[in-house]
C-alpha cells in the first residue's frame, strides 16, 4: 500500500464516515497554509495529503476499493487522485467554508484570517498607579482621542449623490485573486476606487474634507480593581476607533509603581521591618503601618535575622477566585553605631555569661 490514508488522518480502518469527517476538520485547521506562514511549503503537502485521504475514504465505493487493493487507482489509469476535481467537490467546499467561515474566507477564496477590521480600530492607554491603589483598587478618569464617523456626511465622505462603490460594492475592500501551484489564494486590500469608505459621490463632504472621519476626545472613568498586576490589561469594548458598522475596542494598561519599603510576589505582601536586639531576644508586640493600614503583630523571643513573621489574609486580593495573599514581615537587625556607657558596661556583662556558639552571639 503506497500512502495509509487512515494513518494519515489518524483513525481506524473501520472508522464511521462521521469520524473521518470529524478528523479531517481537525487537520485542515492544523494544516491549511494561511495557518502555518513559516513553514507554508510543509503546510501545503501535508494539506494535499489530508485531502487525498479524505477525498478516497468519505466516498463508499472509492474506500472499499481502496480496502481491497491498497490502491487509489479507480479507472482512471493514474495512481492517487486529481486535486481539481477535489477542490471542486461540493462536499470538500461545504466541509471548508464551515469550518473557516467565521475567519472571513473560504477555501479557494480569501486568506485564513480574514480581514479583522475591528482589530485595527483598537486603542491602547496606559495609567500609572502606586502599590496603594493596586492594593485597595482605584477609579481613574482618562481622556483619549479616538475617531468616528463624520456625522455631517455620516462616514461616507461625500455630500450630495452618494452611492455605493462599484468596484468593492461598499465593502471597501478590494480582493486579488492569485494561484500558486494547486493553490488559488486571495488576498484582500483597501480599495483603490473609494478609498476603502465603500462609497463615492460628487463632491467631498465639506465637514471632513472627503474622509469620512472627525477626531473627538472622550472621558472615561475606569474602575481599576483592588488586586491588579503591573501589566495587567482592562478592556473598554466598543471605545475605540469607529467606521461604518465596525468599532474598536479600547485597551487600558496598568503600570504599577514600585515603591520603596514594599514588594510583591504573586498575591504575597512583604515589608522589612527592623527590630532591636532586645525585642528579638526577648520577643515582643510590634506594629507595621501601610497604605493607610496598621497591622499589630508579635516577634517570638528568639527571633532571627531575616525571619519571616507571615500574617495570613493580609496580602493582596486575588483577582481569579476569593481571598487575599499574605503579609510577609521580613525581620532586620538593628545594630546601634553608638553606645551610652551604661549600654556598654549591659553588653559586656553579656559577653562574660556562658552561652552556646550558636545565633546571634556565636556569629
Amino acid at each position: 500500500m503506497a500512502k495509509d490514508y487512515y494513518e494519515i488522518l489518524g483513525v481506524p480502518r473501520d472508522a464511521s464516515q462521521e469520524d473521518i469527517k470529524k478528523a479531517f476538520r481537525a487537520l485542515v485547521k492544523k494544516w491549511h497554509p494561511d495557518a502555518n506562514p513559516d513553514n507554508k511549503k510543509l503546510a501545503e503537502e501535508k494539506f494535499k495529503e489530508i485531502g487525498e485521504a479524505y477525498e478516497v475514504l468519505s466516498d463508499e465505493n472509492k474506500r472499499r476499493i481502496y480496502d481491497q487493493t491498497g490502491k487509489a487507482d479507480f479507472g482512471n489509469g493514474q495512481e492517487g487522485f486529481n486535486w481539481q476535481d477535489f477542490r471542486n467537490n461540493s462536499d470538500f467546499s461545504d466541509i471548508f467554508d464551515e469550518i473557516f467561515r467565521n475567519f472571513g474566507g473560504g477555501f479557494g477564496g480569501d486568506s485564513f484570517f480574514g480581514s479583522r477590521r475591528a482589530a485595527q480600530l483598537d486603542l491602547s492607554v496606559e495609567i500609572e498607579i502606586t502599590m496603594a491603589d493596586s492594593y485597595n483598587g482605584v477609579k481613574r478618569e482618562i481622556k483619549y482621542r479616538r475617531t468616528v464617523d463624520c456625522d455631517v456626511c455620516n462616514g461616507t465622505g461625500y455630500e450630495g449623490n452618494v452611492k455605493k462603490c462599484p468596484t468593492c460594492n461598499g465593502t471597501g475592500q478590494e480582493r486579488i485573486a492569485q494561484q500558486q501551484g494547486m493553490f488559488r489564494f486571495v488576498n484582500t486590500i483597501t480599495c483603490r476606487t473609494c478609498g476603502g469608505k465603500g462609497f463615492i459621490g460628487d463632491r467631498k463632504c465639506h465637514q471632513c474634507h472627503g474622509s469620512g472621519k472627525k477626531s473627538i476626545v472622550e472621558t472615561r472613568t475606569v474602575d481599576i480593581p483592588a488586586g491588579v498586576t503591573d501589566g495587567a490589561r482592562i478592556v473598554l469594548r466598543g471605545l475605540g476607533d469607529s467606521e461604518k458598522n465596525n468599532t474598536g475596542d479600547l485597551y487600558v494598561f496598568i503600570r504599577v509603581k514600585p515603591e520603596r519599603g514594599f514588594r510583591r510576589v504573586e498575591n504575597d505582601l512583604i515589608i522589612s521591618k527592623t527590630i532591636s536586639f532586645p525585642q528579638a531576644a526577648l520577643g515582643s508586640d510590634d506594629m507595621v503601618e501601610f497604605f493607610d493600614q496598621k497591622i499589630e503583630f508579635k516577634i517570638p523571643a528568639g527571633t532571627q535575622p531575616n525571619d519571616v513573621i507571615r500574617i495570613k489574609g493580609k496580602g493582596f486580593p486575588k483577582i481569579h477566585g476569593t481571598g487575599r495573599g499574605d503579609l510577609q514581615i521580613r525581620i532586620n537587625m538593628e545594630v546601634p553605631r553608638k553606645l551610652t556607657p551604661q549600654q556598654r558596661e549591659l553588653i559586656e556583662k553579656l559577653l562574660d555569661e556562658p552561652v552556646q556558639r550558636k545565633g546571634w552571639f556565636g556569629k
